[in-house]
Protein backbone atom coordinates (compact mmCIF):
# COMPACT_ATOMS: atom_id res chain seq x y z
CA UNK A 1 0.00 0.00 0.00
CA UNK A 2 2.86 2.34 0.82
CA UNK A 3 4.43 1.68 -2.61
CA UNK A 4 1.20 2.83 -4.26
CA UNK A 5 1.23 6.04 -2.20
CA UNK A 6 4.87 6.70 -3.14
CA UNK A 7 4.03 6.06 -6.78
CA UNK A 8 1.14 8.52 -6.68
CA UNK A 9 3.34 11.05 -4.89
CA UNK A 10 6.06 10.71 -7.56
CA UNK A 11 3.72 11.18 -10.53
CA UNK A 12 3.94 14.39 -12.50
CA UNK A 13 0.68 16.27 -12.62
CA UNK A 14 0.57 18.07 -15.98
CA UNK A 15 -2.40 20.17 -14.90
CA UNK A 16 -0.39 21.42 -11.95
CA UNK A 17 2.56 22.27 -14.20
CA UNK A 18 0.41 24.20 -16.68
CA UNK A 19 -1.36 25.90 -13.78
CA UNK A 20 2.02 27.03 -12.42
CA UNK A 21 3.05 28.36 -15.84
CA UNK A 22 -0.31 30.12 -16.29
CA UNK A 23 -0.09 31.74 -12.85
CA UNK A 24 3.41 33.03 -13.59
CA UNK A 25 2.72 34.05 -17.22
CA UNK A 26 3.45 37.72 -16.53
CA UNK A 27 6.88 36.84 -15.13
CA UNK A 28 7.57 34.58 -18.15
CA UNK A 29 6.55 37.30 -20.63
CA UNK A 30 8.51 40.06 -18.88
CA UNK A 31 11.65 37.94 -18.45
CA UNK A 32 11.52 36.82 -22.11
CA UNK A 33 11.05 40.42 -23.28
CA UNK A 34 13.98 41.64 -21.18
CA UNK A 35 16.33 39.00 -22.63
CA UNK A 36 15.09 39.68 -26.18
CA UNK A 37 15.47 43.45 -25.65
CA UNK A 38 19.05 42.98 -24.48
CA UNK A 39 19.75 40.98 -27.63
CA UNK A 40 18.20 43.72 -29.78
CA UNK A 41 20.34 46.36 -28.10
CA UNK A 42 23.42 44.22 -28.63
CA UNK A 43 22.60 43.62 -32.30
CA UNK A 44 21.94 47.27 -33.15
CA UNK A 45 24.83 48.82 -31.23
CA UNK A 46 27.48 46.18 -31.78
CA UNK A 47 29.04 46.86 -35.15
CA UNK A 48 32.11 44.73 -35.62
CA UNK A 49 34.98 46.02 -37.69
CA UNK A 50 34.31 44.52 -41.12
CA UNK A 51 36.83 41.93 -42.24
CA UNK A 52 37.09 41.18 -45.95
CA UNK A 53 38.60 38.19 -47.70
CA UNK A 54 40.57 38.01 -50.92
CA UNK A 55 41.40 34.96 -53.03
CA UNK A 56 43.62 34.02 -55.90
CA UNK A 57 44.55 30.79 -57.61
CA UNK A 58 48.03 29.58 -58.54
CA UNK A 59 48.82 26.67 -60.83
CA UNK A 60 52.08 24.97 -59.90
CA UNK A 61 54.43 24.56 -62.85
CA UNK A 62 55.95 21.32 -64.09
CA UNK A 63 59.32 20.09 -65.22
CA UNK A 64 59.05 18.04 -68.40
CA UNK A 65 61.76 15.49 -68.95
CA UNK A 66 62.10 12.77 -71.55
CA UNK A 67 63.73 10.48 -69.00
CA UNK A 68 61.51 11.07 -65.95
CA UNK A 69 58.23 12.38 -67.39
CA UNK A 70 56.40 15.33 -65.81
CA UNK A 71 57.20 16.41 -62.29
CA UNK A 72 55.77 19.34 -60.31
CA UNK A 73 58.10 22.12 -59.24
CA UNK A 74 56.67 21.71 -55.72
CA UNK A 75 54.34 19.29 -54.02
CA UNK A 76 51.13 21.23 -53.39
CA UNK A 77 50.80 20.08 -49.76
CA UNK A 78 54.38 21.05 -48.94
CA UNK A 79 54.03 24.44 -50.61
CA UNK A 80 50.73 25.03 -48.78
CA UNK A 81 52.42 24.41 -45.42
CA UNK A 82 55.32 26.74 -46.31
CA UNK A 83 52.89 29.51 -47.26
CA UNK A 84 50.85 29.05 -44.08
CA UNK A 85 53.95 29.25 -41.89
CA UNK A 86 55.99 31.93 -43.66
CA UNK A 87 53.39 34.30 -45.13
CA UNK A 88 50.41 33.47 -42.88
CA UNK A 89 47.87 32.95 -45.66
CA UNK A 90 45.18 30.29 -45.91
CA UNK A 91 45.80 27.71 -48.60
CA UNK A 92 43.38 25.10 -49.91
CA UNK A 93 43.91 22.48 -52.56
CA UNK A 94 40.65 22.20 -54.53
CA UNK A 95 39.26 18.68 -54.79
CA UNK A 96 40.23 16.78 -57.89
CA UNK A 97 43.38 18.83 -58.45
CA UNK A 98 46.98 18.24 -57.54
CA UNK A 99 48.76 21.31 -58.89
CA UNK A 100 46.25 24.07 -58.09
CA UNK A 101 46.29 26.19 -54.93
CA UNK A 102 43.52 28.47 -53.68
CA UNK A 103 45.23 31.16 -51.62
CA UNK A 104 43.14 33.43 -49.41
CA UNK A 105 43.80 36.16 -46.89
CA UNK A 106 41.46 38.16 -44.63
CA UNK A 107 41.91 41.62 -43.16
CA UNK A 108 39.96 44.83 -42.51
CA UNK A 109 41.96 46.68 -45.16
CA UNK A 110 41.45 45.61 -48.78
CA UNK A 111 44.79 47.11 -49.84
CA UNK A 112 46.62 44.94 -47.29
CA UNK A 113 44.78 41.88 -48.63
CA UNK A 114 45.78 42.71 -52.21
CA UNK A 115 49.41 43.38 -51.27
CA UNK A 116 49.69 40.19 -49.22
CA UNK A 117 48.25 38.02 -51.98
CA UNK A 118 50.53 39.66 -54.58
CA UNK A 119 53.50 39.08 -52.28
CA UNK A 120 52.47 35.42 -51.94
CA UNK A 121 52.21 34.91 -55.70
CA UNK A 122 55.59 36.63 -56.20
CA UNK A 123 57.12 34.39 -53.52
CA UNK A 124 55.85 31.25 -55.27
CA UNK A 125 56.96 32.35 -58.75
CA UNK A 126 60.41 33.41 -57.49
CA UNK A 127 60.80 30.07 -55.65
CA UNK A 128 59.81 28.10 -58.75
CA UNK A 129 62.00 30.23 -61.07
CA UNK A 130 64.99 29.20 -58.93
CA UNK A 131 64.02 25.54 -59.18
CA UNK A 132 63.32 25.74 -62.92
CA UNK A 133 66.52 27.43 -64.06
CA UNK A 134 68.42 24.11 -64.17
CA UNK A 135 65.89 22.44 -66.47
CA UNK A 136 65.25 22.94 -70.17
CA UNK A 137 61.56 22.14 -70.59
CA UNK A 138 59.50 23.80 -67.88
CA UNK A 139 55.89 24.87 -67.75
CA UNK A 140 56.20 27.81 -65.38
CA UNK A 141 54.00 28.41 -62.33
CA UNK A 142 51.35 31.03 -62.99
CA UNK A 143 48.54 32.90 -61.34
CA UNK A 144 45.12 31.98 -62.69
CA UNK A 145 42.79 34.95 -62.90
CA UNK A 146 43.02 38.11 -60.85
CA UNK A 147 42.93 38.62 -57.13
CA UNK A 148 39.28 38.77 -56.09
CA UNK A 149 38.35 40.64 -52.92
CA UNK A 150 34.76 40.33 -51.74
CA UNK A 151 32.69 43.43 -51.00
CA UNK A 152 30.72 41.75 -48.23
CA UNK A 153 32.46 41.34 -44.88
CA UNK A 154 33.00 37.74 -43.79
CA UNK A 155 32.24 38.57 -40.15
CA UNK A 156 28.79 40.07 -40.72
CA UNK A 157 26.63 39.12 -37.71
CA UNK A 158 23.38 37.24 -38.29
CA UNK A 159 21.16 39.71 -36.44
CA UNK A 160 17.84 37.93 -36.83
CA UNK A 161 19.35 34.63 -35.68
CA UNK A 162 20.81 36.30 -32.58
CA UNK A 163 17.41 37.80 -31.67
CA UNK A 164 15.52 34.53 -32.25
CA UNK A 165 18.01 32.54 -30.17
CA UNK A 166 17.79 35.14 -27.39
CA UNK A 167 13.97 34.95 -27.44
CA UNK A 168 13.92 31.15 -27.25
CA UNK A 169 16.63 31.10 -24.57
CA UNK A 170 14.83 33.75 -22.51
CA UNK A 171 11.55 31.83 -22.77
CA UNK A 172 13.12 28.54 -21.69
CA UNK A 173 15.05 30.20 -18.87
CA UNK A 174 11.91 31.93 -17.60
CA UNK A 175 10.02 28.62 -17.43
CA UNK A 176 12.97 27.03 -15.65
CA UNK A 177 13.02 29.90 -13.14
CA UNK A 178 9.26 29.57 -12.54
CA UNK A 179 9.63 25.88 -11.70
CA UNK A 180 12.73 26.54 -9.62
CA UNK A 181 10.90 29.23 -7.62
CA UNK A 182 7.95 26.82 -7.19
CA UNK A 183 10.35 24.12 -5.98
CA UNK A 184 11.93 26.50 -3.42
CA UNK A 185 8.48 27.61 -2.29
CA UNK A 186 7.37 23.98 -1.80
CA UNK A 187 10.57 23.19 0.13
CA UNK A 188 9.93 26.10 2.51
CA UNK A 189 6.36 25.00 3.06
CA UNK A 190 7.52 21.49 3.96
CA UNK A 191 10.16 22.87 6.34
CA UNK A 192 7.55 24.97 8.14
CA UNK A 193 5.27 21.96 8.70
Amino acid sequence: MQNKENLIEDEIDLRELFKTIWNKRVFIIVFTLIITSLALVYVFFKNPIPIFQGKTYVEIGQIQSQNFGEKSLDKSKDLAEILKLEIKVSVNIPKGTSDLLEISFADKNKEIIKNNLEKTVDFIIKRHSEKAKYHENVIMTKQIGDIVIGNEPINKPKKSLIVVVAFVTGFIMSIFLVFFMQFISNMRKEENK
